[in-house]
C-alpha cells in the first residue's frame, strides 16, 4: 500500500483492510460477498450499501446488471430499475464513465439530476454517500460500489479506504458473477512481477528504476505491459488483480 495513501490510516486499519482483501479472494458467493460488504463497515460505517456490474453504451446510455443488494430498500432499487433512472442519474453515468471515487453531493452540484430524483432517494435515506467502481482495460464495462447513509464520515480516511479496497472488490464481483475474461491471459514475466510487487508497497516509477537499475522508460513499458495483460485501468487495480489470480502475494 502507498505510504502517500496509508498516511491517513493507522496501523489497525490496514491490518484491518488487508484481512478483508485475503478475504475476498475465498469468495465464491454472493451472500460471501455480501458478507464481506459488511465487514466493511467496520472500517467505514454506513447505512445502505449495493455493488453490481454496468456498462455506458455508445449512445451514453447506462445498463446495468447483476446487483448484490447487501441492504438497500429494495423498493428504492425497484422504482430505481422501473424508470430507469440510471439514464438520468450523474451517479451511475459518471461512475461508468470514469470508473473514479465519487462524493454524491459534488457529483450532484456539477451535474444535477431532476429535483424529484433527488427527492425520492432522500425519502429513501439516501441523501449522501460514496460510488466507486472499476473496469476493464479495454471497455466500458464495469463495477458500481454505492455506500449511503447518515453514519458515513466523509473525510480523507474513508475516501482512502475506500480507494484500496473497491479494486479487490470488484475482482470477487466479477468472478462470482462469471464475467471474468482473463481465463488465457499470458502469464507474468518474472520481471515484470517484480515490478509489480515494489507498486504494491507504493514505490514510484522512479524508486524502481533505482532499485531494479534500469531506466524510468523500462520500468514504464514494464507497467504497460502488465496493465495490458491484466486488463487493469490503473495501477492500484493491476496489484488487485495480480493478487486475486495469485500472480503475488498478498504481503
Amino acid at each position: 500500500m502507498s505510504p502517500g495513501l496509508t498516511r491517513w490510516l493507522s496501523k489497525e486499519d490496514v491490518l484491518y483492510l488487508l484481512e478483508l482483501i485475503h478475504k475476498s479472494l475465498s469468495c465464491t458467493t454472493k451472500e460471501e460477498l455480501a458478507e464481506l460488504m459488511k465487514m466493511l463497515k467496520c472500517l467505514v460505517p454506513f447505512d445502505f450499501a449495493v455493488c453490481l456490474l454496468g456498462k455506458k453504451e455508445v449512445d451514453g446510455i447506462v445498463k446495468l446488471y447483476n446487483p448484490v443488494n447487501i441492504n438497500y430498500p429494495v423498493e428504492w432499487i425497484e422504482i430505481y430499475l422501473a424508470r430507469k433512472y440510471q439514464e438520468i442519474d450523474p451517479v451511475a453515468k459518471e461512475n461508468f464513465t470514469h470508473f473514479r471515487l465519487q462524493r454524491w453531493s459534488d457529483t450532484y452540484r456539477l451535474q444535477g439530476p431532476p429535483p424529484e430524483f433527488i427527492s425520492l432517494a432522500e425519502d429513501f435515506g439516501l441523501r449522501e454517500g460514496y460510488t466507486h467502481g472499476a473496469r476493464n482495460f479495454e471497455a466500458s464495462e464495469g463495477s458500481l460500489f454505492s455506500l449511503s447513509g447518515n453514519s458515513i464520515e466523509h473525510n480523507n480516511r474513508t475516501e482512502v479506504i475506500l480507494k484500496l479496497i473497491v479494486p479487490h472488490f470488484h475482482q470477487t464481483l466479477v468472478r462470482i458473477i462469471g464475467h471474468d475474461k482473463r481465463k488465457n491471459r499470458v502469464p507474468l514475466s518474472p520481471r515484470e512481477k517484480e515490478v509489480l510487487n515494489w507498486i504494491k508497497v507504493g514505490k514510484s516509477t522512479w524508486e524502481i528504476s533505482v532499485i531494479l537499475g534500469v531506466s524510468e522508460r523500462t520500468v514504464k513499458f514494464h507497467v504497460c505491459n502488465v496493465m495490458q495483460k491484466l486488463d487493469a485501468v490503473t495501477r492500484t487495480h493491476a496489484v488487485a488483480i495480480a493478487i486475486e489470480q495469485r500472480l503475488i502475494d498478498i504481503e
